[in-house]
């Protein structure tokens, strides 16, 4: 996997775990068992942020809106899946694209109104150099809050799209500058982005560079689940800090899950113990490699 950017210390490696968990809170909230103040703690977020190690993002859940959200899984040639993935990631509607540890397999999440025209669900099967491919629908996505919805129980206007199009690209950002950018005051765009996130159409993550928390337990799990035992696992995966996106599919799998700890043997002790007791019927386990888009989930 590429290294991060910039070196990234252990009191970095803290501080993203902190944002991972609370991506909104304030430095003295995460500077809170840490050995520096909130001055330190924000210029360091401030470095990793401007050498793109992390980013806060507000985000909707895929597929938001009327939108269709897929997976796809594309194996070929290391050579092959490199040129696919550069591909994939240059299109507007592919949300995060990924290539396995091992170079042989194109992992990617992509939102689109027209399956039946969507350059990358149409162009993918259609490449000769593929070995395998496996598109699935995401039938329901567990978000990073419990409350957040598909589809909004109220009218988003041009002031909404405009507030999340800022915060989609730093969450984070000072308020005062957005409402200068938006022609509107301070305390509007306060208004409007707390309501955005009390009616479930918002909500926040920190985007972390893949290998800037180190190990080599960063993987897609592929899972089989017995009927009635779905909702179950899902939502209790999702509740987990390890887990960073758990949902249901159409095809092969029932429940895919991305999780993150600490090494490969952590990995393993996950699926012994975790999803044991969760009554997983079998798993696969896909180590992720290079991130060539770093959109969503």
């Amino acid at each position: 996997m590429a290294e991060p950017p910039i070196s990234v210390d252990p009191l970095d490696r803290r501080l993203l775990l902190a944002l991972m968990h609370r991506p909104t809170a304030p430095f003295a909230e995460l500077a809170e068992g840490l050995p520096v103040g909130p001055a330190a703690l924000s210029a360091r977020y401030r470095r990793l942020r401007r050498h793109s190690v992390v980013r806060v993002v507000g985000r909707t859940l895929p597929g938001f809106d009327g939108g269709h959200a897929y997976l796809a899984r594309a194996q070929a040639a290391p050579a092959a899946v490199a040129r696919l993935a550069a591909a994939v990631a240059a299109e507007d509607n592919s949300r995060w694209v990924r290539i396995s540890r091992d170079g042989s397999e194109l992992m990617c999440g992509v939102v689109t109104h027209d399956p039946a025209r969507d350059p990358v669900l149409v162009g993918l099967p259609s490449e000769p150099a593929l070995r395998s491919l496996d598109t699935m629908e995401l039938l329901h996505v567990w978000g990073a809050v419990r409350d957040a919805v598909l589809r909004p129980s109220r009218e988003i206007d041009a002031l909404d799209s405009a507030l999340m199009a800022e915060l989609a690209v730093d969450g984070r950002g000072d308020l005062r500058g957005i409402a200068a950018r938006l022609g509107v005051d301070a305390s509007t765009v306060s208004r409007r982005r707390r309501r955005l996130v009390e009616d479930g159409i918002l909500y926040f993550e920190a985007d972390v560079h893949p290998a800037a928390l180190g190990g080599t337990g960063d993987a897609m799990l592929w899972m089989s689940v017995p009927p009635g035992r779905i909702r179950t696992v899902g939502a209790a995966l999702r509740g987990r800090d390890d887990v960073r996106f758990t949902a249901a599919t159409s095809g092969r799998c029932d429940l895919v899950a991305h999780v993150q700890v600490l090494d490969g043997p952590a990995l393993v002790d996950f699926v012994d113990g975790v999803l044991a007791d969760l009554g997983v019927a079998g798993v696969e386990i896909v180590p992720m490699g290079r991130s060539l888009k770093r959109n969503a989930v």
